[in-house]
């Protein structure tokens, strides 16, 4: 995962005492972690703001996350909602943070959506739901219901081929001649 908005790119020339042991520098991208479970950098105005980006319902975000080419990272997802905003690296960061933290393992809890929480990777789940069970259902009725009137054709028509035998018989042996 980039954990970087997509627009950020790291200056390679930052000074060396701008990093610290806890900064991930792979890529030439500076990525710093939190050491408690909280997101630290999100404030009172910020929280406001998160949900300006972010949309209100989870059909919302289930409807942004399917117009996407799946399976997607919560970065990319993180991308197509900010969209052109372009706001500060924290903002960016407190929208990912919700996404991942909230808004995409509730989608993944209901079965919309498959979330792997430890790569950040969100994926559309099999197409295997009510409306393919009920197609395959009355396919198989339909191929019984098919099987039944062939059956029954053929059936009529054997039987009327031997009874056309049989009188025709009868009649040879029977009638004089």
């Amino acid at each position: 995962m980039r954990l970087t908005p997509s627009w950020f790119r790291s200056s390679p020339d930052a000074p060396s005492e701008e990093r610290d042991e806890d900064a991930d520098t792979t890529a030439g991208v500076t990525i710093y972690h939190t050491t408690g479970s909280e997101f630290s950098g999100e404030g009172v105005g910020e929280s406001d703001r998160v949900g300006e980006f972010l949309p209100e319902s989870n059909d919302s975000l289930l409807a942004i996350v399917e117009g996407m080419q799946t399976p997607v990272t919560v970065d990319e997802v993180t991308d197509e909602l900010i969209g052109p905003a372009r706001p500060s690296i924290e903002m960016w960061a407190a929208v990912h943070e919700r996404l991942h933290r909230e808004r995409l393992p509730a989608l993944d809890a209901s079965g919309d959506i498959e979330f792997d929480e430890a790569q950040g990777l969100v994926e559309r789940p099999a197409q295997r739901g009510e409306r393919n069970l009920l197609s395959l259902t009355a396919l198989g009725a339909i191929s019984i219901a098919f099987l039944v009137v062939l059956v029954a054709l053929v059936s009529t028509s054997v039987l009327t081929a031997v009874l056309v035998t049989l009188v025709t018989t009868a009649a040879v042996w029977f009638v004089p001649g």
